[in-house]
C-alpha cells in the first residue's frame, strides 16, 4: 500500500544517530528529541491528517523496547518524569504530546514494545499490531514502575486486573491474541498486509471521525472501569500485595506498582494518578538500594555476555556436532541444552551401558515433558529427540565440533579421557572442555598435543545443567582468545550467562565457596551443644530465604548436593584423617582450624544427604516429597560431641553474627580472586554467585553488597576482629585490596574502574 500524503509516518529507528547502533529502538535523548520534532512538525502541517508511529519505517523489527536505562544513572529521573536542560523532551513528555494529539495517531507495534515503548503506544488514540508482537511493562524487575503514565492509562484502558497482572509481574511476553482480547489492541494486520499497511488504513479512517471521537480516546479523559469479574478494585489491589514479596526481601519496586495502580482508580483526577507515580518512581530511582541492586544487575550481566570480538567458527552459529562425555546428572544436563538450543548431533557417551541407557531415558522424558508443559514446541522436541544419538565407544566422536566431559571429579581420568580425545578427534580445531569444578584445567589441558592445547578450556555448568544459567568459562594458559569467543557464543545459543574467569583451584564460584562451608560448620561446633546452642537450622535461618536472602542455607546445600562432594574435595585436598592409621592429612597443617563432624556423618554414619534420606538433617519421602529439611538428633548427638570443648559452647549468635562471620570470609576471597586476576570485575564475580548460588537478587551479588550495603569498612573492621580471634582461618585475613579500597575511600566497583582506565 502506498502511504498516502495525508498520513505521516514516523520511524522511531530513523531517531538514532549515524552510526550508533540501536536494535531495540531504545528510547534515548536523542531518539526523544527527534520524535518529538517530528511529531510537533506533523501536527503544524495542514495537510496532515493522520500520523502512524511505526519501530522501522518498513513496519519489521522491534516496536521500541523502552527507555535507555544507562539514562536512569543520571540526575534527569531516568529521562521519564523530570525536564532535561537543553529542551530534551522526557518519555512522559511524549506521551502527553502523542495523547493530546489533535490529529489522530495510530501506533503500529511489531516484535518488543516494552516499558517505554508500551507507555507511548497507550498514549496513541489507536493502536495496531502483527502477530510478532511481544509487550509488557517489565519496570519492577529493575527496581522500578513505569513512569510515563503505564499505571494510570493501563487500568483505565484494559481495568485493573489486566494492569496488576501485566505491571506487577513485570511481564514481556504479552502477544497480539491476549492485546486483542483485554482491549489493548485495536486490530490486527491479516496475513495479506504489512503493520504499516494497517495502520495507514486505520489512520485513513480515523482522520474523518468528529474531533468528539478522538477526545473520547484520549484515556486520561476515562475513569478506571469496573471489574468484569465484579471484584472490587479495592480488593483485587489488596490481593495482589499479598503474592508480592516482602518490602525488605526484594519487594519494594512490585509493592510501589501497586501503590501507584491503586491511584489510578481512587484519586479523583489523571494528573493526580500521575503525580503519586512520578513520585514513587523518582523514590525509587533515588532512593532504593534493592533498585539500584535490580539495575547493577541487568547491566553486569549484559557486560559480561558481550565479548571484545565475533566469533567466526561454525559453532557460533548454532551448528556443529556436539560430543558429551559422562551420562550422569551433569551430562544429561548438558546434553539437553545443545539439543533444545538445535546442535546436531549431540552424542551422550558413557562407558556403562546401564547408565548410559537411564542418561538417554532421562533427557526423552524432560524434553516430552518441555513439550507437554509448552516450554518447546512438538515440533522442535521431535527434532531434538532425532539429533540424540548415544554411544559407548569414545571413537563415536571422532566427528565432534566440541566436546564437554562431565566426569566425575578426578583428574587422573580427566587427563586420560582428553588423551585418548588428542588421538580420536578428527578435527584439529576442535574444541575440548571439561566440566570440571575445581580442578587444574591446565593439567587436564597438558594431556593433550601442544597444537590442541590452545582448544581446550573449562566450561563449567552448574546443576542442573540444563536448568541453571550460569557457565564458567576457565580461561588455561594456552587457552586462545577464539576459543574463548567461539564458547563464550555457543554458551549464549544454549540459553546460558558465560563468565570467562581464570584457573585456579575452584575458579571462583567454588573457591568462594570454600570458606563460606568451611566457616559454617566452624561457628556451627564453636557455638553448639547442649539445649542452649547454635543449631543446624539456626544457621540455615540466618543465611536462608527468611532473613539474609539465599535461596537455601549452606547445610541444606550440603544436603542437596550430597555432602559425599564435600567430602571427596577435602580428600582430595589432603585433610582428611585415615581412617587405618588415624594419621591427619599430609595438608592439615597443625594450626589450622579443622573440625571432622563432616566426615564423620560421611564416613561412620552415611549420612549423604537428601539422596539416602539423611544428611545435616533427616527426609521423610511423605513430608515434603522428601525434600523437606527435618531436624536430626543423632546429628545433635554428634554437635554434641564436636562442640564440648569449644570454650563458647552452648552460645546463641544473632543472625547478623552468623552472617557476617560465614558471608565475610566469601567476599574477602571474592577480593583475593580480584588481586590475583582470576576475575575481571566484581561485577563478574556478582553475576556467578546469582545464577550459580542462589544470591539474592535484591542485594545484588556479594561485592555489590559488600560494597553498598555493608561498607566496606566494616567488611575490614569484622575481617581483622576475627582473624585475630581465629588466626587459623587464612580466609579471615584481610585481601591486600580490600585494604586498598578502604585506604583509598573507593568502592570496589570504582576501584577496579579506576585500575583499567589507568591501564588504557
Amino acid at each position: 500500500m502506498t502511504i498516502p500524503s495525508s498520513v505521516a509516518l514516523i520511524a522511531i529507528s530513523n531517531g538514532s544517530p549515524p552510526g550508533v547502533p540501536n536494535p531495540v529502538n531504545a528510547l534515548s535523548a536523542h531518539v526523544r528529541q527527534y520524535l518529538q520534532t517530528e511529531l510537533v512538525s506533523a501536527l503544524k502541517d495542514p495537510s496532515i491528517l493522520a500520523i502512524v508511529l511505526v519501530g522501522r519505517p518498513d513496519g519489521r523489527g522491534v516496536f521500541s523496547a523502552g527507555a535507555d536505562i544507562k539514562e536512569f544513572s543520571g540526575s534527569s529521573g531516568g529521562s521519564v518524569t523530570t525536564s532535561e536542560p537543553g529542551g530534551i523532551p522526557t518519555l512522559n513528555d511524549l506521551a502527553h504530546l502523542i495523547e493530546g494529539s489533535s490529529k489522530p495517531i495510530i501506533a503500529a507495534l511489531t516484535g518488543a514494545c516494552l516499558g517505554g515503548g508500551m507507555e507511548l503506544a497507550l498514549a496513541a488514540q489507536y493502536r495496531v499490531a502483527d502477530k510478532s508482537l511481544k509487550y509488557g511493562l517489565p519496570e519492577v524487575k529493575i527496581g522500578l514502575i513505569p513512569g510515563a503514565g503505564g499505571t494510570q492509562r493501563l487500568p483505565r484502558l484494559c481495568g485493573v486486573r489486566y494492569a496488576l497482572d501485566v505491571i506487577v509481574r513485570g511481564r514481556i511476553n504479552c502477544s497480539s491474541a491476549e492485546g486483542m482480547k483485554f482491549g489493548f489492541l485495536d486490530g490486527v494486520a491479516t496475513n495479506e498486509e504489512s503493520v504499516v499497511d494497517c495502520a495507514v488504513r486505520w489512520a485513513s479512517w480515523a482522520s474523518k471521525l468528529p474531533p468528539i471521537t478522538l477526545e473520547s480516546r484520549r484515556l486520561c479523559n476515562r475513569s478506571v472501569p469496573n471489574d468484569d469479574e465484579g471484584m472490587q478494585n479495592e480488593d483485587m489491589c489488596d490481593f495482589a500485595l499479598q503474592s508480592c514479596p516482602p518490602k525488605r526481601a526484594g519487594g519494594e519496586s512490585a509493592h510501589a506498582t501497586v501503590e501507584a495502580i491503586r491511584a489510578s482508580f481512587e484519586l479523583t483526577s489523571f494528573l493526580e494518578g500521575m503525580e503519586v507515580e512520578k513520585n514513587v518512581f523518582n523514590d525509587l530511582l533515588y532512593h532504593s538500594l534493592q533498585g539500584r541492586a535490580y539495575r547493577h544487575i541487568f547491566f553486569a550481566e549484559r557486560a559480561s555476555s558481550s565479548g571484545k570480538r565475533k566469533s567466526t567458527n561454525s559453532l557460533a552459529k548454532g551448528k556443529g556436532t556436539i560430543g558429551v562425555i559422562g551420562a550422569g546428572t551433569m551430562g544429561r544436563g548438558i546434553a539437553i541444552s545443545f539439543l533444545k538450543a538445535g546442535y546436531a548431533p549431540v552424542i551422550l557417551l558413557d562407558v556403562n551401558p546401564k547408565g548410559l541407557e537411564a542418561g538417554v531415558k532421562y533427557i526423552q522424558q524432560t524434553l516430552q515433558v518441555d513439550a507437554k508443559k509448552g516450554r518447546l514446541s512438538p515440533s522442535k522436541m521431535k527434532a531434538a529427540l532425532a539429533c540424540l544419538k548415544s554411544s559407548t565407544d569414545l571413537s563415536s566422536l571422532a566427528d565432534c565440533d566440541l566436546v564437554v566431559e562431565a566426569v566425575f571429579e578426578n583428574l587422573g581420568v580427566k587427563r586420560d579421557i582428553f588423551s585418548k580425545l588428542d588421538s580420536i578427534v578428527k578435527k584439529e580445531d576442535a574444541l575440548l572442555l571439561s566440566n570440571t569444578s575445581t580442578l587444574d584445567v591446565d593439567a587436564i589441558s597438558s594431556s593433550l598435543s601442544p597444537k590442541r592445547r590452545k582448544f581446550c578450556a573449562g566450561m563449567h555448568f552448574f546443576s542442573p545443567a540444563h536448568i541453571m544459567k550460569l557457565v564458567e568459562v576457565v580461561r588455561g594458559k594456552d587457552t586462545s582468545a577464539d576459543t574463548l569467543e567461539t564458547i563464550r557464543a555457543v554458551t549464549k545459543l544454549i540459553r546460558k550467562i558465560p563468565i570467562v574467569v581464570g584457573n585456579c583451584d575452584g575458579f571462583v564460584g567454588n573457591r568462594m565457596m570454600h570458606p563460606y562451608t568451611t566457616e559454617s560448620t566452624l561457628t556451627l561446633v564453636g557455638h553448639g551443644g547442649g539445649e542452649a546452642g547454635l543449631t543446624i537450622s539456626d544457621v540455615d535461618s540466618a543465611i536462608g530465604p527468611k532473613y539474609f536472602g539465599m535461596a537455601l542455607g549452606p547445610f541444606q546445600v550440603s544436603d542437596v548436593a550430597g555432602n559425599d562432594i564435600g567430602y571427596n574435595i577435602r580428600r582430595e585436598k589432603g585433610l582428611l584423617r585415615d581412617p587405618k592409621t588415624g594419621q591427619v592429612g599430609k595438608n592439615r597443617s597443625p594450626g589450622m582450624r579443622y573440625t571432622e563432624i563432616a566426615d564423620e556423618m560421611v564416613e561412620k554414619m552415611g549420612r549423604l544427604g537428601q539422596k539416602v534420606q539423611k544428611g545435616w538433617y533427616n527426609y521423610d519421602p511423605k513430608v515434603g516429597k522428601g525434600r523437606k529439611p527435618l531436624p536430626s538428633t543423632e546429628m545433635q548427638q554428634l554437635l554434641d560431641k564436636y562442640s564440648k570443648d569449644s570454650p563458647s559452647r552452648g552460645t546463641k549468635l544473632g543472625k547478623d553474627e552468623i552472617v557476617q562471620r560465614v558471608l565475610f570470609p566469601l567476599v574477602n576471597e571474592g577480593f583475593k580472586i580480584l588481586e590475583e586476576g582470576i576475575a575481571s570485575d566484581p561485577s563478574d564475580i556478582d553475576i556467578i554467585y546469582l545464577y550459580g548460588y542462589g544470591w539474592p537478587a535484591y542485594r545484588g551479588g556479594p561485592m555489590f553488597w559488600a560494597d553498598n550495603e555493608v561498607g566496606l569498612q566494616v567488611v575490614l573492621r569484622k575481617l581483622e576482629e576475627l582473624h585475630i580471634m581465629h588466626p587459623g582461618s587464612e580466609y579471615f585475613r584481610p585481601s591486600e585490596l580490600l585494604k586498598d579500597c578502604v585506604k583509598k575511600g573507593l568502592g570496589v566497583q570504582q576501584y577496579v574502574k579506576q585500575s583499567k582506565r589507568s591501564r588504557l
